[in-house]
């Protein structure tokens, strides 16, 4: 069974073979498990979500149970999702050890605090102001198990991930339970940037064979966010330290964390670079790149982007035509010449969406992204590493 507590890393270690870096995902890995909000109160809610990676099953259906753990009041880790073998062997899940909640399926759940979790303390117990932790507990499975999935048949998925026949990863996080006014946040990210550039939503990054990329990535000075920790000899004032980590399918950066209040950049250094031979071009000539933001408080957030690694050989696309869908729920009409090279094509400096080359139309089609009324360029972006104004523009009523 492949289960992932933190970042493990796989690495293959021989003479003359360079370590697989940290931020390389070449199999199912859990990166970050946020909570929104991060801290609640005794009976609050917060909704979590799991960020993966998986490209051994690109397109395939992976499930998330989620189960969560009521805080110790004496705030010593005293839960049952701090039991290793749960962790070894899941099934033992099926059995719901008190304090453990199974929280549903899907990419997100709801967890709600214990009400009275502080019921046994002392009104004036620093414990109440500091917090106690929560956990929850995401499994990732590479199968599509069934909502419907209870008792006899659960415990068989999980019988499947101990006997290692599925592939699985399993994340905690902590959520904080206090009775404080002021509770963290989770850190925002306000700019990213590729080579001083932005990427057009929802498009894919033109990487050449090789090249750097320098990544900036900018989050408000106030995500760092002030706040008292209540000690023995008395409160004390602390600022969060917020770091960063990018992780990809194919590639490598030059660093493996980063302080968000550096002014240093990131490298990314794509596949096919002459420096890593190791890191050839993907088949496809596709990848996935994930950024996660986290403070020392526990707090997450994080974006996710698809690269796209250019074959400057090919011909640059000619969109010669883009008709708009006439029934509600249909894809736009991308037609011209080399259609099958487009990449993206932008409407407003935003790529359709869920787009892809249609042989049978013979044509790039897509969905059009949520816009206000009015009239927005054509962009056309090429498997070449081209982008080109196609002097055409799409009308939004």
């Amino acid at each position: 069974m492949r289960a992932h507590l933190l970042l493990i890393v796989a690495v293959a270690s021989s003479c003359g073979v360079q370590f697989s870096p940290e931020t390389l995902v070449d199999s199912l890995r859990i990166l970050a498990i946020t909570s929104d909000p991060p801290e609640v109160a005794p009976g609050g809610q917060t909704n979590v979500s799991v960020l993966f990676g998986d490209p051994t099953r690109v397109g395939q259906v992976s499930t998330i149970i989620w189960v969560g753990c009521d805080p110790d009041p004496l705030d010593l880790n005293r839960t049952a999702c701090n039991d290793a073998s749960i962790l070894v062997k899941p099934s033992l899940i099926t059995e719901y050890p008190p304090g453990l909640t199974l929280l549903g399926f899907g990419p997100k759940a709801v967890y709600t605090a214990k009400p009275g979790v502080f019921d046994i303390l002392e009104p004036e117990n620093t414990i109440r102001q500091n917090g106690s932790i929560g956990q929850v507990m995401a499994i990732v499975i590479a199968e599509d198990v069934k909502v419907s999935a209870m008792g006899d048949e659960l415990k068989a998925v999980f019988q499947r991930i101990e006997n290692k026949e599925t592939p699985t990863a399993i994340g905690l996080t902590r959520i904080v339970v206090s009775e404080k006014p002021q509770k963290n946040l989770n850190p925002t990210i306000t700019n990213l940037t590729f080579d001083g550039a932005p990427l057009p939503l929802g498009a894919r990054l033109q990487v050449r064979p090789g090249q750097e990329v320098a990544l900036g990535v900018e989050v408000p000075e106030s995500a760092r966010e002030r706040y008292t920790e209540l000690q023995p000899s008395g409160p004390v004032e602390k600022q969060e330290a917020v770091v960063g980590a990018w992780y990809s399918s194919n590639g490598r950066f030059s660093r493996e964390r980063f302080d968000v209040t550096s002014t240093e950049l990131t490298t990314f250094i794509a596949p096919g670079s002459t420096k890593f031979p190791e890191d050839p071009v993907p088949e496809k000539r596709s990848g996935q790149l994930w950024l996660v933001v986290r403070d020392n408080r526990g707090a997450q957030a994080f974006e996710q982007f698809r690269f796209y690694v250019c074959d400057e050989s090919l011909p640059t696309p000619k969109v010669t035509g883009v008709t708009a869908p006439t029934v509600a729920g249909d894809p736009v009409l991308v037609t011209g010449d080399d259609m099958p090279k487009v990449l993206d094509i932008l409407i407003g400096g935003v790529a359709l969406e869920t787009s892809t080359y249609s042989a049978v139309r013979n044509a790039f089609v897509g969905f059009p992204p949520t816009l206000a009324p009015g009239t927005y360029p054509v962009t056309m972006r090429g498997q070449n590493c081209s982008s080109v104004d196609t002097g055409l523009t799409y009308t939004v009523p």
